[in-house]
């Protein structure tokens, strides 16, 4: 089986693929030696950052060291890179290390254990496992909205060809598996009924599988779409015309972090903020971030990529009560719990809110 090329930075955990890849072009990237785990920044913190104090007024923050993440190949996550790749981390103080670790548990461990306590990734799992009794959080939300949308085999014209037959996403729970749950019920199907969903652990996998006829069809976001769609595979449905509220890209860390750490987690949130502003604005850095995160050479994908989301961020890294309602409402029918949960077991955006306070945001739009 060859291999794709590595994820940028230091890849943590990804799942493995599905049986249904074997023969096809996908693989997952080798995980890092131990070696280089060993001496990885922050490694020895219990909590995945240095011990931190606010610095006194007009003095720069305490350098820490710090392990962030994201999870998966969409440009929704480019600002991370954006952020290590125009030192923007360094400019809080921060020693960064930004790693891709896969959905699902690889990356709720990482968090839960504390080696990487705090990232960006989609708000359903963090819901989810916080409903279960889990110890997280989000903070705020880059963005919002689903950006998805589900590409078929040409042979596919309605969603009644899809009966019978298996669609890929990245991971259950993850934003694909969601934002393919979405077009299920505007369908009316039911999963495991009309359609089997089979995860490949990560969209350019499942891509992979289409090509090689091992699935009908899968779960994309851009730059993803842009490369299906050059491939001769068709749009069925886009999920991103609903305008669903789901917390694609959300700031996620544990309730332990922010307490232990609440001066990290907002000097984070100021250069995450900075970095939406930095995609927006700054076409070359964009493009760049995008075309390293999602494994590509396509400079005109990239570009079609940046121009799609650019407008499409959260500029405050605000976050709604509708996200953790209409992820609970997603969840009932499987867990029928979620309907007895409240918005705010699942949300803390007092950061935020001192941030917007400060007069931050507002700084930055200034200055960009």
């Amino acid at each position: 089986m060859k291999r794709l090329p590595s994820w940028p930075g230091r890849m943590l955990s990804v799942a493995t693929l599905a049986l249904l890849l074997a023969g096809c072009a996908g693989g997952a990237a080798p995980s890092a030696s131990p070696s280089s785990r060993a001496s990885a920044p922050g490694a020895t913190a219990p909590s995945g950052a240095g011990a931190a104090t606010t610095a006194p007024a007009g003095q720069a923050p305490a350098r820490i060291a710090l392990k962030t993440a994201y999870t998966t190949a969409t440009a929704a996550f480019a600002p991370l890179l954006v952020a290590e790749e125009k030192g923007l981390f360094a400019e809080q103080g921060i020693d960064a290390e930004v790693l891709f670790i896969g959905p699902g548990q690889p990356l709720l461990g990482a968090l839960t254990s504390g080696e990487v306590p705090i990232v960006m990734a989609g708000a359903p799992q963090a819901i989810d496992a916080t409903l279960a009794g889990g110890d997280y959080v989000l903070l705020g939300a880059v963005q919002p909205y689903l950006t998805n949308s589900v590409y078929v085999a040409p042979e596919i014209h309605t969603p009644e060809d899809l009966r019978g037959k298996s669609i890929g996403v990245s991971n259950y729970g993850a934003i694909s598996h969601v934002a393919l749950r979405v077009a299920l019920e505007h369908w009316g199907f039911v999963e495991g009924r009309d359609v089997n969903v089979v995860r490949s652990g990560g969209t350019p996998e499942t891509l992979a599988a289409m090509q090689s006829g091992a699935i009908a069809g899968g779960s994309f976001s851009p730059p993803q779409t842009f490369r299906a769609a050059d491939m001769g595979f068709r749009e069925l449905f886009d999920v991103a015309a609903t305008r669903m509220e789901m917390g694609n890209a959300a700031i996620v860390s544990t309730r332990r972090f922010t307490r232990e750490q609440p001066d990290v987690v907002e000097r984070y949130l100021k250069v995450v903020a900075k970095a939406v502003q930095v995609f927006r604005t700054d076409r070359e850095a964009a493009v760049a971030a995008i075309m390293r995160q999602s494994r590509m050479d396509d400079r005109a994908v990239a570009e079609r990529t940046w121009e799609w989301f650019r407008d499409k961020f959260n500029t405050d890294l605000n976050i709604t009560e509708a996200t953790v309602t209409n992820n609970l409402r997603m969840m009932a029918n499987d867990k029928p719990e979620a309907l007895q949960a409240r918005p705010e077991q699942f949300l803390d955006t007092s950061f935020i809110e001192r941030l917007r306070a400060s007069g931050y945001f507002q700084q930055l739009e200034r200055e960009s």
